[in-house]
């Protein structure tokens, strides 16, 4: 059974919003997607006159422009268009209305097999949702950490790299993160922490290096410290059984620094490693 007329009329007269939407993702990403409508489950679950009465401006234009505004905002980070490429193989948003009364969320963004399902309530409202989400919360990433934890991670490189210049300018040796072991203690953080673990791990960094730079000034400390860590190599480990907030240790060559719990984290500023040496 076709569309009611005046749904028709509302789709065609919208074609054009539809295109434009349509081009401006493939601009973003450099590759076409294309939207998914099955407007004969709409109507039916979609029964407000506004939905079908204006189709086409709710659908092609409203809906569609807020998605490609959303995809083309995460896309302006290289690392997230590289994950939404790969995410969607598919290369297509799906629309789908759910009348699932354990369904809260007027609109809803999931990857599933590939392509990119769009869910929203029947009652539809709160269309510009659609637009602010943050798409990189659900993009699948490869590896230990998600997307939002590489992201950060990515956004605190220069911090890092600052850091270990410091004491590396302090001890006239190099020094390097072992950055494995932050993907190995990923897991045992809580989740608001995993998608900060940049912030998190910088700001420590920075304060054993700055302890590290401080202490250093003394010659014979700094010796001392040339021959316990000839690597130059600083671990982080978690350690649910420790006393301490905080614990350095010299092991194989390298330093390694370990914590039961996100916390005090500036003790590292302050451990007086000295008495390990």
């Amino acid at each position: 059974m076709p569309l009611p007329l005046v749904a028709r009329k509302s789709l065609r007269d919208n074609e054009e919003k539809l295109k434009e939407n349509v081009e401006k993702i493939q601009q973003a990403l450099g590759v076409e997607w294309t939207y998914e409508f099955d407007f004969d489950t709409i109507l039916a679950k979609c029964t407000e006159d506004y939905v079908k009465n204006d189709l086409g401006g709710l659908f092609y234009k409203d809906i569609a422009g807020n998605i490609a505004e959303c995809i083309e905002r995460c896309s302006k980070d290289e690392m997230s268009k590289e994950a939404l490429v790969e995410a969607n193989t598919a290369q297509k948003i799906v629309l789908i209305p759910n009348d699932d009364k354990k369904f809260t969320s007027y609109w809803k963004y999931e990857f599933v097999n590939g392509e990119l399902r769009v869910y929203f309530k029947p009652n539809i409202c709160n269309v510009s949702d659609l637009c602010y989400f943050k798409l990189e919360t659900i993009i699948p990433s490869p590896g230990v950490y998600s997307l939002p934890a590489r992201l950060n991670l990515k956004e605190k490189q220069e911090k890092f790299t600052e850091a270990l210049e410091k004491v590396k300018a302090a001890t006239k040796m190099e020094w390097t993160l072992d950055e494995s072991s932050l993907e190995t203690l990923y897991p045992s953080l809580e989740k608001t922490y995993q998608d900060r673990i940049g912030d998190i791990f910088s700001e420590i960094l920075e304060y054993a290096c700055e302890n590290l730079v401080k202490r250093c000034g003394d010659e014979m400390v700094c010796e001392a410290v040339q021959e316990a860590c000839p690597s130059g190599k600083i671990v982080f480990k978690f350690d649910a059984k420790q006393s301490e907030y905080w614990k350095w240790k010299f092991v194989d060559g390298e330093l390694h620094i370990s914590f039961k719990s996100i916390c005090n984290t500036s003790d590292n500023c302050y451990y007086d490693f000295e008495k390990l040496l």
